[in-house]
């Protein structure tokens, strides 16, 4: 008897949840930013007959390094140095495979705040050919209060574009039932939606930040 009790309160439920009528929108946001830092790695990779030549050399070029950064401003806070990697060197001669001497190799990060100086600061690595410059790209100093405010303009969106459907089809909106981050909005418009671009029309020596959101809402209609 319990087991038919539950099945029927079981299909009551069902059938109260196909009732219920609902929309599905996407909400897009698109901040086009202007960069106020940079990011670099720098590798130092040294090759040496003998692991302790090759680790002091290392030692040595790190350091330069590191009196570079410093007298360009650059604090050690905003500084990271990996661990050492260490092994046997390698080489072809002819198809044979063979061992010349051994490397040593770190890689260090650092951030570059005050643009003013990346002009100086690059030439002085590419001046000096101990340093190999692998990745660098242009970051926002308040990178998550613009990434928050890029969620809330895709929500704000989504809400604006449900209002929309719903009003032009003589309907109500109700409640949000349900929430989920769909990834990167496209970098085309998208009809009813918001793409904010603030300080885009500034002119910038450097390059911009692009953060987009895109959010689907579902909501209940009444």
């Amino acid at each position: 008897m319990k087991n038919i009790f539950l099945i029927l309160f079981l299909l009551c439920i069902s059938s109260v949840d196909a009732q219920q009528k609902f929309i599905n929108v996407n909400g897009t946001s698109e901040l086009v930013l202007n960069a106020d830092q940079v990011n670099f790695s720098v590798q130092i990779k040294v090759i040496k007959e003998t692991l302790a030549e090759s680790k002091k050399t290392n030692d040595e070029y790190v350091n330069q390094l590191l009196r570079l950064l410093k007298s360009s401003g650059i604090g050690s806070g905003d500084i990271e140095v990996s661990p050492l990697t260490l092994g046997k060197n390698y080489d072809y001669s002819g198809r044979e495979r063979v061992q010349k001497g051994f490397y040593t190799l770190v890689n260090v990060s650092f951030v570059l705040k005050d643009l003013a100086k990346y002009y100086d600061l690059t030439d002085k690595l590419t001046r000096n050919d101990n340093f190999e410059v692998t990745n660098s790209y242009y970051t926002l100093s308040d990178y998550e209060e613009q990434n928050k405010v890029a969620y809330q303009n895709a929500l704000k969106a989504a809400r604006e574009k449900a209002e929309y459907m719903c009003k032009t089809l003589g309907l109500a909106l109700g409640e949000v039932i349900e929430i989920d981050e769909t990834g990167n909005a496209p970098v085309y418009p998208v009809p009813f939606n918001t793409r904010t671009k603030e300080n885009s029309g500034i002119e910038n020596p450097f390059g911009d930040v692009t953060i987009r959101r895109s959010i689907r809402v579902k909501f209940s209609i009444k």
